[in-house]
């Protein structure tokens, strides 16, 4: 006999969980970490963690607000922490979201946005840009004033087609909707040089999220930022869960906040082996490659199943992500940018994918 069980709301009825493909491979370029190991202890010394009592509930991270303060030009009090940024984009759901409050997207973009929405009680309003990505100001107004959503997100750069949405497009629409909160997810805008943080002082309905998941190279520390308006960050504060950020995390984080030389060569890198890796992508000519600002390509196969060319790579011990069921992304797959050795075996597989030579 079967358990009776709880029953959910019915929207979360059959909710599936989040998850990247997790298959074995040699070359993981699927999920859009730094490849690079980053071992913790390059952070803290043995006294240093001797000093982290963990018997105690971790105090305000004071010294990470410092560092984050001093590195986006902001005051401590408009800085909010969360265990990773998706903390920090669920308080964004339900603080300003929820039950009858509709959150406009920009289509294809982060699928964790609309997730969140719904996991809020929010609706989502979705604007389909489809591929090649591009938002003019008049298409994301046109959007912002038939859907009046109380949150618009966009992402720039966007995941997944690595394309930057300017500033003139985000400032628009939140001036055009002074009572919404627009959300710009800034992930990989350590790639493309590119912020609005300032733009925050004068525009106080604009928040802006990021990550060390990145150019932080820190994925498993689980530590992501939001930045605000003085009077929105203490809003979220209402909100935010206690003691959410550890104090290891909060010891290790401050310390990679000061390190904008690492990240600068980090992002230099990535330069050079993306444009390595979308040369030899535009190369073969059973597939459209876009052209990318972050640390991934998306890519389009003009004929076949990206299930098929998704195990094809894999029998090279080579994993991709697969984003064919993203709206408007048929037969699109991702690939991050791994070490200039990773990179190597991609561009090998792609000749064995395809049976084309690609010359590195």
């Amino acid at each position: 006999m079967s358990p009776i069980l709880p029953e959910p709301r019915p929207d979360l009825t059959g909710f599936a969980p989040y998850r990247t493909q997790q298959m074995k491979a040699e070359v993981r370029l699927q999920a859009n970490e730094w490849a690079d190991p980053n071992p913790a202890a390059r952070y803290l010394s043995a006294e240093e963690l001797e000093a982290l009592l963990l018997n105690r509930y971790p105090g305000a991270a004071s010294e990470l607000h410092a560092a984050l303060a001093e590195r986006y030009g902001v005051a401590p009090d408009q800085i909010v922490i969360g265990n990773g940024s998706n903390e920090v984009l669920l308080y964004t759901f339900l603080l300003f979201g929820g039950h009858g409050r509709k959150t406009l997207l920009f289509q294809p973009t982060y699928s964790m946005h609309a997730r969140l929405t719904q996991t809020a009680g929010g609706t989502v309003a979705d604007e389909l840009i489809g591929l090649p990505y591009a938002l003019p100001v008049e298409r994301a107004l046109a959007a912002a004033r038939r859907h009046r959503p109380e949150i618009v997100v966009i992402c720039s750069p966007n995941n997944p087609s690595g394309t930057l949405i300017g500033e003139e497009v985000i400032l628009s629409v939140a001036r055009a909707l002074p009572r919404s909160l627009v959300l710009v997810d800034e992930a990989y805008a350590d790639f493309a040089g590119f912020t609005v943080v300032p733009r925050i002082a004068g525009q106080p309905n604009l928040v802006v999220t990021k990550t060390f998941s990145k150019a932080r190279a820190a994925a498993g520390l689980r530590l992501g930022i939001l930045l605000a308006h003085p009077e929105v960050a203490a809003m979220y504060r209402a909100v935010q869960l206690p003691y959410n950020v550890n104090a290891i995390t909060a010891a290790v984080g401050a310390k990679i906040a000061r390190d904008e030389a690492q990240v600068r060569r980090r992002v230099e890198r990535n330069r050079t082996e993306r444009d390595r890796v979308y040369a030899a992508l535009r190369r073969v000519a059973s597939i459209e490659a876009f052209p990318s600002e972050t640390n991934f390509v998306l890519f389009r196969l003009k004929s076949g199943a990206t299930e098929d060319v998704h195990a094809r790579f894999l029998g090279e011990s080579v994993l991709l992500r697969d984003l064919s069921t993203w709206p408007g992304c048929a037969g699109c797959l991702r690939v991050s940018i791994g070490t200039p050795e990773e990179n190597d075996r991609f561009i090998a597989a792609l000749a064995a994918v395809f049976g084309a030579a690609v010359a590195a």
